[in-house]
């Protein structure tokens, strides 16, 4: 049984904000009763708050056996079975307000589909450039490292291996071997049905890879839609050069994605390509 405590994995002002509404809440029902001086209810609240916003990290831990996972955030339980599970997913966002930058941690559930459906871990300040903001949580590591080490995929792989590192684990595993489902990989025809016209495409994907450079939750999308349009090309085209571009391109998704294919490495593309689109009509 291995348990990561995900207290350094909350922001201080989503525990504020926790604090704050378990305060205002106390705070109106003992002013409601009347039996409680104004000022006393507010010295009540006030107290309220200030345990709110120092336990409230300590109600959140991920506790997994070989039967799964049991998430509990603000002591409520929820239990979860390997094979419920599809990996962590990791989403890089940027406050409205303030700018400052963030990673979104979630359980990635296998069902419903969807990278984002599941329960959250936690919240960490980045960098603008998207990589870790100095010596990045302990349990961070430890989160990594447990699906690594389960064979879950982990989303930003470059991001993990980074923060393992700082913290003196071993990089991620390779995933096992990528095996098209048993209806076979998708048709070009299938996979690239809804896609925009390749003139429109190439122009998008060349604005993307400016920002991939930049910033590392823009780098995968590019990678795929890359492999994707230079697939298009080729089947377009038919010549040699655009070939070779294609393969070329699809490896380089492949070897971001840290499987093995089997294979001509177009069919993931296609298959990628098409849950992608699915995610992001």
């Amino acid at each position: 049984m291995r348990t990561v405590r995900l207290a350094s994995l909350q922001l201080r002002s989503d525990r504020a904000g926790v604090g704050f509404v378990t305060a205002a809440g106390t705070g109106f029902a003992l002013a409601g009763t009347e039996a409680v001086h104004p000022l006393g209810a507010f010295l009540i609240a006030l107290t309220v708050a200030a345990a709110a916003l120092f336990a409230t990290p300590y109600t959140f831990w991920l506790r997994a056996d070989e039967q799964g996972v049991t998430l509990v955030r603000y002591l409520l339980p929820r239990r979860f079975a390997w094979s419920e599970l599809h990996g962590l997913a990791m989403e890089f966002g940027e406050e409205v307000e303030s700018g400052r930058h963030h990673l979104t941690l979630r359980l990635w559930l296998a069902d419903p589909p969807g990278r984002v459906c599941g329960p959250l871990l936690g919240k960490v300040t980045v960098t603008d450039e998207d990589t870790p903001a100095g010596v990045p949580p302990r349990s961070m590591a430890e989160l990594f490292a447990l699906f690594g080490e389960r064979g879950l995929p982990v989303e930003e792989a470059e991001f993990a291996n980074e923060v393992l590192r700082v913290r003196g684990l071993p990089p991620l595993r390779p995933l096992p071997g990528w095996v098209a489902p048993a209806e076979g990989a998708p048709a070009p025809e299938r996979a690239y049905a809804d896609a925009p016209g390749i003139e429109e495409e190439a122009r998008r994907v060349e604005a993307l890879r400016t920002g991939a450079e930049r910033r590392a939750r823009l780098r995968r999308e590019y990678l795929l839609r890359h492999a994707a349009l230079s697939d298009r090309v080729f089947l377009r085209d038919g010549d040699g050069l655009a070939l070779a571009i294609a393969l070329r391109a699809a490896g380089q998704l492949v070897e971001h994605d840290r499987i093995t294919v089997e294979g001509d490495q177009r069919h993931y593309v296609r298959r990628q390509y098409l849950n992608w689109r699915a995610l992001n009509p």
